[in-house]
């Protein structure tokens, strides 16, 4: 069904504005800053949460206080966060990112001996490189190892760094601010890859997704991933980890501490 072009109620629509409303704001809010965010009157307002008060949809803990999603909304959205699987939700798209970029796209997770790749999808050109189902990623050469390790304590990752521990740390520490990692020519000659998290309801980081291109089609300078290629990587990212129940944070394009791998 296309819900653009279906007959629907339009006071159901109307309504649905206050627990959007609600939404972005992270939080309780007043009548009057409530009805201003959704673009209607008080008074209208008022009508609709006492109905979504009664379903549960709204709440209104303190009588005359701020409103807040309801029970029956924080049910509801437990329910769809356990409907959404991560691996199966972002290997859904890989086959359009893939063709989208251009690139070669994969998906990789933490597993019991470091990063490894769970799917790959080709574009129609592929480029030859040897990244497979199963294939385990270096944690401190890799952008993929990168990323999964920025997310976990240092004491955990900190050994794969052989002695260079400020250098690992740094490295760490740029991919956890500007939210991406670029590695450069260590899974194959002048092949770069760029891998972005994909996160959860809580924040933690589930996966990281990866491209992998020739040098020349990745790299816009050294160390500087090409900017519309690295938004779209970025969005897709983005877009799962919206309907795993996060809500991302700012796109930052800083460069990137290069090295090697995907």
């Amino acid at each position: 069904m296309n819900p653009s072009r279906a007959r629907g109620i339009q006071s159901i629509e109307v309504g649905g504005t206050l627990l959007r409303a609600l939404m972005d704001a992270g939080g309780s809010l007043a009548l009057k800053d409530l009805a201003q965010a959704a673009g209607m009157p008080p008074a209208k307002a008022h009508a609709y949460l006492v109905s979504f008060c009664r379903l549960g949809l709204i709440e209104q803990p303190v009588e005359g206080g701020p409103y807040a999603l309801g029970p029956t909304a924080r049910e509801l959205g437990l329910i769809s966060l356990q409907q959404h699987d991560p691996v199966r939700l972002t290997s859904e798209q890989l086959e359009p990112l893939a063709q989208q970029l251009g690139m070669t796209v994969g998906l990789a997770v933490w597993g019991n001996q470091g990063p490894t790749v769970l799917r790959v999808a080709h574009p129609p050109a592929p480029v030859h490189i040897h990244l497979r189902h199963g294939s385990v990623l270096s944690v401190a050469d890799s952008a993929s190892g990168r990323v999964l390790a920025a997310a976990r304590a240092w004491d955990e990752v900190g050994r794969h760094w052989r002695g260079q521990a400020s250098a690992g740390r740094l490295i760490l520490e740029t991919v956890q601010q500007q939210g991406w990692a670029l590695s450069d020519e260590a899974l194959a000659p002048g092949v770069a890859a760029v891998a972005v998290p994909v996160h959860n309801a809580a924040g933690r980081v589930e996966l990281a997704l990866v491209a992998l291109a020739p040098r020349q089609q990745w790299l816009e300078a050294p160390g500087r991933p090409q900017g519309v290629a690295l938004e779209q990587l970025l969005r897709t990212a983005q877009a799962c980890s919206a309907q795993l129940g996060y809500t991302p944070r700012r796109i930052s394009r800083s460069s990137a501490v290069s090295s090697a791998g995907p």
